[in-house]
């Protein structure tokens, strides 16, 4: 694992805002050339601690978005919200709930997860490997959502808005309200913005 760890790419932060950031995945689909790093996460430093929106697609890049969040603020890693439950979103939330996150995902993946997810997960495993192994961990969410939300934290308002069926039947987008910020998921996709 070790030698993993280093051939990860190291996750540098964009800021959006003084609170907003993101680390962009690289164009294509899922490869060993890229290491599976080809989708998007962000977080947002809140007063209490941290907001992150999806979790990359293995658990090496989960680790390395637990090292970028380290260099910009040593705050608790409170939160993960799933835009859905796809691979490239998910596989990296295994070091974030280690890192004490609770995850929060729309009800609608709990069936993606139970009835699809094992097969992909097996899939990733042949064509990933090493970054996605025998170790990868299906991680559920901590709190299943109805459908919106509306919630606080830190200081920030944020909503969850249920868009599915889109992309995925789970799709949610995370308006972070006085950043005038929405990580959008995979619902708006322009190259890797």
């Amino acid at each position: 694992m070790a030698a993993v760890a280093v051939a990860t790419p190291t996750l540098t932060p964009k800021r959006v805002t003084d609170r907003v950031f993101y680390v962009e995945g690289l164009l294509g689909v899922a490869s060993r050339d890229n290491q599976g790093f080809n989708s998007n996460a962000g977080f947002v430093i809140t007063d209490e601690g941290v907001l992150v929106v999806d979790a990359l697609g293995t658990e090496p890049l989960g680790r390395s978005l637990v090292a970028a969040i380290r260099t910009l603020t040593t705050r608790p890693i409170r939160r993960v919200i799933v835009t859905h439950y796809h691979a490239d979103h998910v596989y990296g939330l295994g070091p974030l709930k280690d890192a004490g996150a609770e995850i929060w995902a729309h009800r609608l993946g709990r069936d993606y997860l139970a009835q699809q997810a094992p097969a992909r997960l097996e899939q990733r495993r042949r064509d990933l490997a090493p970054w996605v192994d025998e170790r990868t961990r299906l991680v559920p969410a901590d709190r299943w959502l109805p459908g919106d939300l509306s919630f606080a934290l830190g200081g920030l308002d944020f909503d969850v808005v249920h868009m599915g069926p889109a992309h995925a039947p789970d799709d949610v987008v995370v308006v972070v309200r006085q950043e005038q910020v929405v990580f959008c998921g995979d619902i708006v996709i322009s190259g890797r913005i």
